[in-house]
């Protein structure tokens, strides 16, 4: 299969989303169709199930239209109400099998490095890393402590109102065995810095004071 670029496959993505948000606001005004087109779309999703990727999602959907993905999850598209948009409801479910997959993919990401860091005997699991200057976005670190759960979180953004990097802290605990959000509140709210020495600072501190080992 051609790989597709991973500008080409943005903007797919993009389309999907926007298809998404188009749909129901125009739905929710009538009960009937809005429970018609949810159920579609789920119906349409699940039929993706299978598709593995992004990449092959993409090409699922420039290869097919929305008759053949009707057909292929077993509906007869003679039987769709007139009023559904089409092209808007097969959208729709491209982007729930697109967060599906991105959802996946972080678990399974999550889940190697995890088991690198217990064969490596490492108290501290990296468990996202986006970005290689700390100091320019888009920067983003999530450290967990594998005995506890404890994780501390550094990100790099533009501050919207200065156009300048700003540098943020927090903690939070998730499940020490899969890595994964729990319901409990935060370690450590998040907090916000205008100098990065400081902000490096800052999060050594809440190391030392989270992480144990």
């Amino acid at each position: 299969m051609t790989r597709t670029s991973v500008s080409e496959r943005d903007a797919v993505v993009r389309e999907w989303m926007q298809g998404e948000e188009r749909l129901y606001p125009v739905v929710t005004t009538r009960p009937d169709l809005y429970e018609a087109c949810t159920g579609l779309v789920r119906s349409l999703a699940d039929h993706l199930g299978n598709v593995p990727d992004l990449d092959a999602l993409v090409a699922t959907y420039r290869s097919t239209d929305f008759d053949l993905d009707i057909v292929a999850a077993g509906l007869d598209p003679s039987s769709l109400s007139p009023e559904i948009e089409q092209s808007l409801v097969r959208q729709s479910a491209y982007a729930v099998r697109s967060r599906e997959i991105t959802q996946e993919e972080g678990a399974a990401l999550t889940a190697h490095r995890l088991q690198r860091a217990e064969r490596a005997g490492d108290p501290i699991a990296l468990l996202w890393s986006e970005g290689e200057n700390p100091l320019w976005p888009p920067f983003r670190r999530v450290e967990m402590e594998l005995a506890s759960g404890r994780a501390v979180i550094t990100t790099t953004e533009l501050s919207p109102e200065t156009m300048m990097p700003m540098f943020t802290l927090s903690a939070v605990q998730l499940d020490p065995a899969t890595g994964d959000p729990t319901d409990e509140d935060p370690l450590a709210p998040e907090r916000v810095f205008d100098d990065p020495e400081t902000w490096h600072a800052a999060a050594d501190q809440l190391r030392g004071a989270l992480f144990t080992d």
